[in-house]
């Protein structure tokens, strides 16, 4: 294993040193505050990150079992009959023939993603392009067929708990709306983490209340749980992180609920759009017994599409609270606004007349 340490200005200046040494395996093993300056003069607070690689082990081959060469014999080619040929000469005419008008290469490409499979939007978008004659009429009909699966997010609870699998980003949003809430609105934040497995996770989250100066309060047990919310009973917003794997364990599920009312909390699953679908779709499902009442998409920004957050709002029928697409905190926190997300959505892909607006 590889450790390292790195220092910045910020975290993020941090963190992009530590992603452009050792890529997104890199595990942060502890953050600090640091001053950084000549005998003392001139002295300015920097970020200091310990960071740790796994080297990947050795791929090794395996040796291809040796059988004896059996002599060649002379192979008759099959002779197909000419029916059959025709049928597979029709049939690769049909996969590879075009649902769509060619102006409209762009849509199809979209509607092909699986984000969009399974989506019949094909005679409605044919029969709009051959009666308009225009590109944008069928880009509208696209858009407004998007945009009407984004639903509008119901206003933030006094408890906002943020539940997800590990690496998602769960901690760094965190911060974002504790800086949004308390930078934007002027409410008093409170913070309280659940996840003591990883004292990175508890360190970050401490470097960033120390720079927003916002209380953070660490439980180990229900205890020290309910024992912070005391101590926050006057704050306006408390936000909540968690350990994924705790909330995948039925009892701990059951346990929670005896020391806190979930009925008082939005509880928000957090998704890495960098993941592939069939792994959120997994994630989903271990979350979905759980009270969920929206979604958070991260890591936007790391990736060249993001419809299949319009995948999984149609699968779950929740809407998205909030989209990240940066390490800056309190910035590159998009609000679940469903015209931001859908012109968010396609402006990732290119169509750039829903890019002149707010997105």
């Amino acid at each position: 294993m590889q450790i390292k340490k790195y220092t910045g200005k910020t975290m993020a200046e941090a963190m992009a040193k530590v992603k452009q040494e050792f890529g997104d395996d890199a595990v942060i093993l502890n953050s600090r505050q640091v001053k950084k300056g000549w005998l003392g003069l001139f002295a300015s607070q920097h970020v200091e990150v310990i960071a740790a690689l796994e080297k990947a082990p050795l791929a090794v081959k395996p040796r291809a079992a040796t059988k004896p060469v059996a002599p060649s014999k002379p192979v008759k080619a099959p002779t197909r009959p000419p029916q059959q040929t025709n049928e597979s000469s029709q049939a690769a005419t049909v996969s590879t023939s075009r649902r769509l008008p060619a102006a409209l290469a762009h849509v199809e490409s979209l509607l092909a993603s699986e984000s969009f499979r399974g989506e019949t939007w094909d005679e409605a978008i044919n029969e709009l392009y051959y009666t308009t004659k225009s590109v944008e009429v069928v880009e509208r009909y696209v858009r407004d067929q998007i945009r009407s699966s984004f639903l509008a997010v119901p206003k933030p609870k006094r408890y906002m708990m943020l539940v997800g699998p590990t690496g998602v980003g769960k901690t760094t949003t965190l911060a974002k709306l504790a800086a949004h809430y308390k930078l934007e609105h002027g409410l008093s934040v409170g913070l309280i983490t659940t996840d003591t497995y990883r004292i990175a996770a508890i360190e970050q989250l401490k470097t960033y209340a120390e720079i927003l100066d916002i209380p953070v309060e660490v439980a180990y047990d229900f205890n020290d749980f309910k024992r912070a919310k005391q101590l926050f009973a006057r704050k306006d917003i408390i936000l909540i992180d968690t350990a994924g794997r705790n909330f995948r364990d039925e009892a701990y599920v059951e346990q929670f609920e005896r020391h806190h009312d979930f009925s008082e909390t939005s509880l928000s699953l957090v998704l890495s759009l960098t993941s592939k679908m069939r792994d959120m779709d997994m994630i989903y499902r271990q979350f979905e017994p759980l009270p969920l009442q929206s979604l958070i998409f991260t890591k936007a920004d790391e990736t060249s599409d993001i419809h299949a957050m319009y995948r999984m709002v149609r699968e779950s029928g929740l809407p998205v609270a909030w989209l990240t697409d940066g390490q800056e905190v309190p910035d590159d926190l998009v609000a679940g606004e469903p015209d931001r997300l859908t012109n968010r959505l396609l402006e990732k892909e290119g169509w750039t007349q829903w890019t002149k607006q707010d997105v």
